[in-house]
């Protein structure tokens, strides 16, 4: 394929990657406490994909684990 046919595309350019290091801090606490991935996104008034981002650095950073109930544990509606 040659780069004149060639498509593309930035992903996930409607999300907004920055966090604030508090805010790493409190969702890394919000997780070991067993709070779903809604519930942290609507705490933080934030995409539910942009909380599964901040996971994602937090567990390639070693500050959060695997849980049992994993992104939905403890979710309430």
């Amino acid at each position: 394929m040659t780069v004149k046919t060639m498509s593309l595309v930035i992903v996930l350019e409607d999300l907004d990657f920055l966090w604030k290091q508090k805010d790493l801090i409190h969702i890394a606490e919000m997780w070991k406490e067993g709070d779903s991935v809604l519930s942290i996104a609507k705490h933080f008034k934030r995409d539910p994909d942009e909380v599964v981002l901040a996971l994602l650095h937090l567990a390639k950073e070693k500050k959060i684990k695997k849980r049992k109930g994993g992104l939905f544990a403890n979710y309430k509606e």
